[in-house]
């Protein structure tokens, strides 16, 4: 019986071994990084409270300007095919927000919606954006929602991708098949695992959980996003972001006392963040207009690039 015991724990202390071995990930050294990523237009700036923003202008200066922010464990690298689309009409400025990309992790450390709101209000006025169409995906959509609840006069127009900011309707029950990461992030016991033991796996679960349209992650974009997930500190960031989400039990924002036009864009096959929820934010926002796309998943703008920046396009000169 002893020996067996011996087997055993040895057989299990083995694939221990072998698992920590194959999944230890160290991090990136900024500079490593953003000799990479921060290409063509990318710049950086030093905000008043210490934190470094890694952001990109890009397009028609004299067009409406566009802020444009992403989702969770994504950078500002999400938009570019909306920026290539539409520069001809419109200033795009995209960002990485605090714990994201190339920005990084924050001084304050704050991650909740209310600091991302704080930083970026600090971001613009730094830069002098004083009035803009703000736009967000996922995440992104959550915290231009809180923005735009917290400075209504800054805001000409909302942009909402597949955006979170309301609770989930109950109708979603069994549709929701959110990747590995996710479920795993903000929980006690498997923090110190995910800031040291990331598999490139990790990276592509979560990009292919993402989209119906496959065929648009590339081994390049897995890269990306496993890289710069391993930017110091975007690790324990992530794990702070969320264990925050589930102290509050999900976010549900006062979304019916948005003022602003609203084009809200869903992927049809959405199941991160499921189309039913599009329903309930067309329903509060007073102002607001829905587009669905059929076999698009949580990432319209690059799955469908060309349509869903098509859409923004004729929304704005209408408006």
């Amino acid at each position: 019986m002893i020996k067996w015991l011996k087997y055993v724990t040895g057989v299990l202390l083995l694939i221990l071994v072998l698992f920590v071995y194959k999944g230890w990930a160290p991090d990136i050294p900024h500079d490593q990084l953003a000799a990479k990523y921060a290409t063509g237009a990318s710049e950086f700036v030093t905000l008043p409270s210490g934190a470094r923003a890694h952001y990109r202008m890009q397009g028609n200066r004299d067009g409406k300007t566009m802020l444009l922010l992403h989702g969770s464990n994504s950078s500002l690298h999400t938009w570019e095919s909306w920026v290539e689309s539409l520069s001809d009409d419109f200033f795009t400025v995209t960002i990485d927000l605090p714990g994201h990309g190339l920005t990084g992790p924050v001084p304050d450390e704050d991650y909740t919606y209310k600091g991302m709101v704080r930083f970026l209000k600090e971001f613009n006025e730094s830069l002098g954006l004083k009035s803009f169409v703000l736009g967000g995906n996922s995440m992104g959509g959550g915290v231009t929602l809180s923005y735009a609840l917290t400075y209504p006069g800054d805001v000409t127009h909302l942009i909402l991708v597949d955006a979170s900011g309301v609770r989930l309707p109950a109708s979603t029950s069994g549709k929701v098949d959110r990747p590995l990461a996710f479920e795993l992030a903000g929980r006690w016991y498997a923090n110190w695992i995910l800031e040291n033991i990331t598999p490139r796996s990790l990276a592509r679960d979560g990009l292919m959980k993402s989209v119906s349209r496959t065929e648009i992650v590339t081994e390049d974009m897995i890269d990306r996003y496993w890289e710069l997930v391993r930017h110091p500190g975007n690790r324990s960031a992530t794990a702070k972001r969320f264990s925050s989400y589930r102290e509050m039990g999900g976010l549900d924002l006062p979304v019916d006392r948005i003022t602003a036009p609203t084009l809200i864009i869903w992927g049809q096959e959405d199941t991160l963040i499921p189309v039913e929820t599009a329903d309930v934010l067309t329903a509060k926002i007073p102002n607001a207009q829905l587009r669905i796309f059929e076999g698009v998943g949580h990432l319209p703008m690059e799955e469908i690039a060309a349509e869903t920046a098509s859409e923004v396009r004729n929304f704005l000169l209408a408006h």
